[in-house]
C-alpha cells in the first residue's frame, strides 16, 4: 500500500467529475467503474474511482485500522462477491443514472451471483482516508482508478 501522489490525486478527482461522480461539497463516490464486454461472456469493469477495502472481514468481523483487503495464504487480494451486490443497489439509487441503468442494476442486485475476485499478491494498492461510520477518517487501502477486472456474471 503506498500513498498517492498530488498528481494522481488531481488526475482521478478530474476523472471523476468528467463522469460526475463529485458532488456538490467535493466527495467522490467511490467504487465506481466503466463496463465493457470481453471474451467467454465476461465483463470488463475499469474502475474511475477508488475501490476501499471493506470494514468487515469475510466472517463479517468488523476490521481495526488500517482497513485492509483481505488476502488468501497466497497472499492474493479478495475482492468478495457481495461488493458488487452492494454496487449494483447503491446504482440503482442513484438518482443522476439513466432509468434503464437503474432498472438492470436493481434487478442484478437481486438475481446475479458473483464469486470473489482474486487479484494478484503485487497488484497496486494505494492508502486513502475514508470516513468510518462515526464520520472519523480512517486509513483504508484502495484499489486505484485505472484497475481493471474481468467477472463471470450469472444468475442466481
Amino acid at each position: 500500500m503506498r500513498k498517492i501522489t498530488e498528481q494522481e490525486a488531481d488526475q482521478w478527482m478530474a476523472l471523476a467529475q468528467e463522469h460526475g461522480l463529485v458532488n456538490d461539497d467535493g466527495e467522490v463516490a467511490l467504487g465506481r467503474f466503466q463496463v465493457e464486454e470481453a471474451p467467454n461472456g465476461q465483463l470488463r469493469l475499469t474502475f474511475l474511482t477508488p475501490v476501499v477495502a471493506g470494514m468487515y472481514s469475510e466472517e463479517l468481523r468488523r476490521k481495526r485500522p488500517p482497513i485492509m483487503f483481505d488476502r488468501t495464504p497466497e497472499g492474493q487480494i479478495i475482492i468478495p462477491g457481495r461488493w458488487w451486490q452492494a454496487m449494483f443497489e447503491a446504482l440503482a439509487e442513484t438518482e443522476a443514472a439513466p432509468d434503464e441503468t437503474r432498472r438492470l442494476s436493481a434487478v442484478a442486485a437481486r438475481h446475479v451471483f458473483v464469486r470473489n475476485a482474486l487479484l494478484p499478491p503485487e497488484t497496486d494498492t494505494i492508502a486513502m482516508s475514508v470516513p468510518d461510520e462515526d464520520g472519523a477518517h480512517v486509513t483504508h487501502e484502495a484499489l486505484p482508478p485505472g484497475t481493471v477486472l474481468c467477472v463471470n456474471l450469472r444468475k442466481a
